[in-house]
């Protein structure tokens, strides 16, 4: 009896010393919308029309919207891109595509494949991410990218390009051939 009460007296202590060291804080405040979508679509088929033109169409296994930022998620994505004539500009695909409204960014992750036919570029790599803003293309330091533009063809790492400039960039090393007059050379 004695070992019982010694037993429930350091029972009881224990209990009134993890009382005052429990981590909930009531006080704070947690915001789950932004961890969780407003709005959720199963196969979807977007369009966007810009004075009676299309502008984009956007296909996808699933697309997710946040209210917090406005973001929006799409997995499994095709889309296209038109120019202000009609014609098709820009054709690609990515496991996931994230859009950042606000700050004019895309984040393409994946398996990213994107044909440019306004400036007769190809380019295929795992992630990729585009500032509507600055006109910049920014892929993964220690991603191998896959270029093609014209008779030129290029992989390497540590790529990224100017839509403002026109210029690009590897930062790693690049393997290539340049194709002319039927005789194709490598680098």
């Amino acid at each position: 009896m004695k070992s019982e009460r010694i037993l429930l007296k350091g029972l009881g202590i224990f209990i009134l010393a993890s009382l005052p060291s429990c981590s909930l804080q009531y006080e704070k405040v947690t915001d789950t919308k932004a961890s969780v979508p407003e709005i959720v679509f199963t196969n979807v088929k977007f369009s966007r029309y810009e004075r009676n033109n299309q502008k984009l169409n956007l296909t996808s296994s699933k697309l997710e919207e946040y209210k917090s930022d406005g973001a929006y998620f799409a997995e499994e994505a095709e889309f296209c891109t038109w120019d202000s004539k009609g014609k098709l500009d820009t054709v690609g695909s990515c496991g996931l595509i994230g859009i950042q409204p606000n700050e004019n960014t895309y984040t393409l992750l994946k398996g990213v494949q994107i044909e440019n036919n306004s400036q007769g570029i190809k380019i295929s790599a795992e992630t990729m991410q585009w500032n509507d803003k600055t006109e910049q293309l920014i892929f993964a330091k220690d991603d191998l990218v896959h270029f093609v533009h014209g008779d030129l063809e290029l992989a390497g790492k540590g790529f990224s390009a100017s839509g403002v400039s026109g210029r690009f960039e590897f930062e790693g090393p690049v393997e290539g051939a340049i194709s002319t007059d039927d005789i194709e050379e490598a680098e």
